[in-house]
């Protein structure tokens, strides 16, 4: 049987098992039962939400071979996830940088970039996680464009020490260690957290290509390129611990305290080089002599450590909220070659690029409860910082704390060029938010609010090592952001809602104040750069067929003006040397729309399934937009009677490989369809074993990180073998 055979197969079995079966004691992943506080800022039940909300548990991740908090959502409808080492999440054709992302209240989207580090948010420390697709922003201001990920870890629920230790090792020399403690005492609780993965030889690497076009006895990239090389193996070292302590007044009030300190360090290791004879490493390759050197084949080695800081008071009775939140990048960047020797494990020189960050976030909001309405009030202030260091000259581009040598401006024509430089920029909001949801009939309920936003980006500079410091344009912006959702209950099993919000999206402060090179082409400030608005439109049914089956359908739409996406091709500044010059810009409207449906299903005592299938297409400007996966499809059947439990997950996403590129090459983004299994034996209450493979039919494919633009090679099948104990 081929290789394709099996994927369908294996497609048929599960879509089989997702039919027909009486109730399950098992509750999937994905179900509509339960609470949720992410969607209105209020407990709810999910079922009577109008929005696309879904939860996944502490349970949920530990069944699965869940190796980071990316994998933890990768199942949720609508949600497409990189397979790469760093696994990036994208949720209705948005990247991290739409996604407003939060742990225990406090954002995890950089300030510098807007991303997200998904592999520094420790999984096995989560309690809870809760996906809300759509436009979030009239509650949760900027980022929350595409949706918010609302993370919450563990805190000490019952009185006594508890704790837990997991422990798995796999492909790659992947090895997972993860201990969580715990202690409760009347009013106070405590809890205290390690856990590391150090991976190494994954197979998610660049390639060094030449520029000349395919050459003959070389394979080419989806862009024609000849590839002459690969950087090797990848080594990834993520390590994070923390505490938190909590102390409740009475069994309403509570004021907790959280932290976590997380680093994240990655190279490269093992570059090969596919030209043979004595001009392996350095010489000229086709018809135009494009030269390579030895820092061709190798990649940069990035460093990354953040302290997160999280306060949090809750009143239940009274309904009040409070938040302040820290999250510190204080160590951000990487070093990449410049001078080495292949002879001497390529040591040499090379440069230094540092980008760290900061971002302090509070928020205090109330709920009043009056007759058929339930008013929720809030005020909330954000404030973002980051500077940026380039030094030309390091003497070892290994090391972070090389010694460095200093280089000063050029002047070329009228323009500053070369040189070590600085650079940064800040930017702050201040917001107040309202919401009233009104129950005016029995079977009609109304959320009419909105949030006001006063945005301003502010002391951006750039300076070379010796030159003029120059200093960027001010700017602030005042946006409302209405949100109108109309739920209809046609009973306790049945709701259709529909909604519409605004959005209002800041631009980056890498888009507007950072200016770099790389590889020919020179990337400029845009201080001008305006905030993207989003309209978004959500018709949604949520209906359940007695215990046994879930079903949600929803139709999106949204549509953003002034939108901002790659950097765009400028024409060279006057006396500016030659090359490439981008920038970012504002680009005029762009479209995504589409429609979701999942079913959950409840076969027997041990069995249950689920199937979720996303349609989605996207444009810029009426161009498509590539990146959006026109097609997603998540599957998957559990088997759980004591003391064993498999799963069994599929996911599929199609084709995004661009016009005039050839899919099946390294640059591409082929379609691929991967199935992982979970197996786990609980010897008893306190110790399990689970043995998972995932990428069973050991599928090779191409695929891009969309968020930092990187391309890799799919892993293929993988092993991992897991134990768990609890006290």
């Amino acid at each position: 049987m081929s290789l394709k055979s099996k994927e369908i197969t294996a497609l048929l079995a599960v879509l089989a098992l997702t039919g027909a079966g009486s109730v399950s004691a098992e509750t999937p992943v994905y179900t509509l039962k339960g609470i949720t506080v992410t969607a209105n800022r209020q407990a709810e039940r999910l079922q009577d939400v109008p929005a696309n909300v879904q939860v996944v548990t502490e349970n949920d991740i530990q069944k699965r071979n869940v190796q980071n908090t990316a994998q933890a959502v990768a199942m949720v409808t609508g949600v497409s996830a990189s397979q790469s080492v760093e696994g990036t999440v994208n949720l209705r054709g948005y990247s991290s940088k739409n996604i407003l992302v939060l742990v225990d209240g406090q954002p995890m989207n950089t300030a510098w970039n807007g991303d997200v580090d998904w592999n520094m948010i420790p999984v096995e420390n989560i309690r809870k996680i809760e996906v809300v697709s759509g436009g979030q922003s009239a509650l949760y201001g900027g980022r929350a464009v595409g949706g918010v990920i609302n993370i919450m870890t563990k805190t000490q629920k019952q009185d006594g020490l508890h704790g837990s230790a997991t422990v798995s090792y796999g492909s790659n020399a992947t090895v997972n260690q993860n201990y969580n403690v715990g202690f409760k005492k009347d009013k106070f609780d405590f809890g205290a957290f390690y856990g590391s993965m150090n991976t190494h030889g994954w197979k998610d690497y660049d390639v060094s290509v030449s520029k000349s076009g395919k050459e003959k006895g070389y394979d080419s990239d989806a862009e024609g390129n000849a590839i002459i090389g690969n950087r090797g193996s990848k080594k990834v070292l993520n390590e994070s611990f923390g505490f938190n302590m909590g102390y409740s007044f009475n069994d309403s009030q509570k004021l907790t305290y959280k932290y976590t300190h997380s680093i994240y360090d990655w190279k490269y290791e093992d570059p090969i080089s596919y030209i043979e004879g004595d001009y392996r490493w350095t010489g000229n390759i086709g018809e135009n002599k494009k030269s390579y050197s030895p820092s061709s084949f190798l990649g940069a080695q990035g460093w990354r450590a953040y302290n997160l800081h999280s306060l949090t008071y809750n009143d239940k009775d009274n309904g009040i909220h409070a938040h302040f939140g820290l999250t510190d990048y204080y160590k951000d960047g990487y070093t990449s070659p410049v001078n080495v020797d292949p002879k001497k494990n390529f040591d040499g020189s090379g440069h230094k690029t540092s980008y760290p960050s900061k971002s302090w976030d509070f928020d205090f909001n109330k709920r009043w409860k009056l007759g058929e309405h339930t008013l929720l009030a809030g005020v909330s202030y954000g404030q973002d910082k980051f500077s940026e260091e380039y030094y030309d000259s390091v003497a070892d581009w290994k090391s972070w704390n090389s010694r460095v040598t200093p280089t000063y401006v050029k002047i070329k024509g009228k323009n500053e060029v070369g040189g070590d430089q600085s650079l940064g920029g800040k930017d702050k909001t201040y917001a107040i938010y309202i919401q009233d949801k009104w129950q005016f009939s029995p079977k009609w309920t109304a959320y009419i609010g909105g949030r006001y936003d006063h945005y301003k980006k502010y002391d951006g500079f750039a300076q070379y090592l010796g030159g003029v410091r120059h200093e960027f344009n001010s700017d602030s912006y005042s946006k409302f952001s209405p949100k109108i959702s109309l739920d209809y209950a046609f009973n306790d099993n049945t709701n259709a809602y529909l909604s519409y919000g605004r959005s209002f999206n800041p631009p980056i402060l890498y888009q507007v104040y950072r200016y770099s090179y790389r590889y020919g082409t020179y990337y400029r400030q845009n201080p001008d750069l305006d905030p993207e608005t989003t309209d978004t439109w959500e018709l949604g049914l949520k209906k359940k067929f007695g215990t046994k089956t879930d079903v949600h359908a929803d139709v999106f739409y949204a549509k953003t003006k002034d939108y901002i996406g790659d950097p765009v091709k400028i024409a060279t500044p006057e006396g500016a040397p030659a090359g490439t010059y981008k920038m970012y810009e504002n680009q005029g409207d762009a479209k995504t729309h589409g429609f979701e449906i999942s079913l959950n299903q409840h076969h027997s005592d041990a069995w249950s399934s689920y199937i979720n299938y996303t349609w989605q297409t996207g444009k810029v400007e009426g161009e498509k937009n590539y990146d959006i996966p026109r097609h997603l499809l998540h599957l998957g059947t559990t088997y759980s009677k004591n003391p064993w439990t498999v799963n069994l997950d599929g996911m599929f996403i199609s084709d995004r490989t661009e016009a005039g590129e050839e899919s099946g090459h390294f640059k591409a983004r082929d379609a691929y369809f991967l199935m992982n299994l979970s197996t786990n034996y609980q010897f008893n209450k306190n110790f399990g074993l689970q043995f998972a493979v995932n990428n069973l039919f050991d599928r090779e494919y191409y695929d891009e990180d969309i968020s930092n633009n990187h391309y890799y090679i799919g892993d293929g099948r993988t092993y991992t073998l897991t134990a768990r104990y609890s006290f």
